[in-house]
C-alpha cells in the first residue's frame, strides 16, 4: 500500500534503465477507485525520445499508464525501453481528475456537515492501482466531536475506505454523517493519527 508520498519526487526508469524523468503526481478514475496513469515530468534531454518538442523554459508533464509500469520501489520503472515509452502515453485531456485536484478538497458527511479535507490518496501498485483509502485531515470542529476517547489528544487526522465515499465533485461527500463517522472509526479499520 502506498500514499502519493510514497510515490511522488521518484526517478521513473526504463526497461533499458534509462531515466526519463521524476513522477509529479497520478490521475485518479473516482468511479471506479483507480490510478490508470502515472505523471511524469520529463528530465531534459529526453523530449526527442518521446516524440516532444524541447522546451526553452520549464519540463514537459507526460502520462505514463500505470498497465505498463512494472514495478515500484527506489524507482518506478516501466516495462518497456526508453524508444517504446512515446507510444505508452496516455493524452492528460483524457484522463479523470488527478490526484493533485483532489488534495485539499473539501470532505462533508452525507449531511453537509464539513469533516476536513483530503490529504492522501493511498493506493495499491500491486493490485491493479486500486485506490484504496482517502488520507483527510480533519477540522477543528469534526475533530472535536470525533474525539474517541476521554483524555486523549482527538485525532487529527483519519484514513477513510473509498467505498464509504458516496461522491466526488466540487468536494468529497461521504456516505456518513458526523456521528454516523464516530461509529465507523469505532468498528472499521481506518487509522487514527
Amino acid at each position: 500500500m502506498s500514499g502519493l508520498g510514497d510515490i511522488v519526487g521518484k526517478e521513473v526508469i526504463t526497461a533499458d534503465a534509462i531515466i526519463i524523468g521524476t513522477v509529479e503526481g497520478v490521475a485518479v478514475d473516482t468511479e471506479n477507485w483507480k490510478i490508470p496513469a502515472v505523471r511524469v515530468k520529463v528530465r531534459k534531454g529526453n523530449e526527442g525520445a518521446l516524440g516532444l518538442n524541447k522546451r526553452l523554459v520549464g519540463a514537459h508533464k507526460v502520462y505514463v499508464a500505470t498497465p505498463q509500469v512494472a514495478s515500484v520501489s527506489d524507482t518506478v520503472t516501466l516495462a518497456v525501453k526508453k524508444d517504446q515509452v512515446s507510444e505508452v502515453l496516455v493524452d492528460g485531456k483524457r484522463l479523470p481528475v488527478t490526484a493533485s485536484i483532489m488534495l485539499h478538497k473539501k470532505v462533508v458527511g452525507k449531511d453537509g456537515k464539513r469533516i476536513g479535507v483530503i490529504d492522501n490518496v493511498h493506493f495499491d501498485a500491486a493490485r491493479g492501482w486500486e485506490v484504496t483509502k482517502l488520507g483527510i485531515k480533519l477540522d477543528k470542529d469534526a475533530k472535536q466531536a470525533l474525539e474517541l476517547q476521554k483524555g486523549l489528544a482527538p485525532a487529527s487526522q483519519i484514513t477513510i475506505l473509498t467505498k464509504d465515499v458516496k461522491s466526488v465533485g466540487d468536494m468529497v461527500m461521504l456516505r456518513l454523517d458526523l456521528e454516523g463517522l464516530k461509529e465507523y472509526i469505532n468498528k472499521k479499520p481506518v487509522s487514527k493519527k
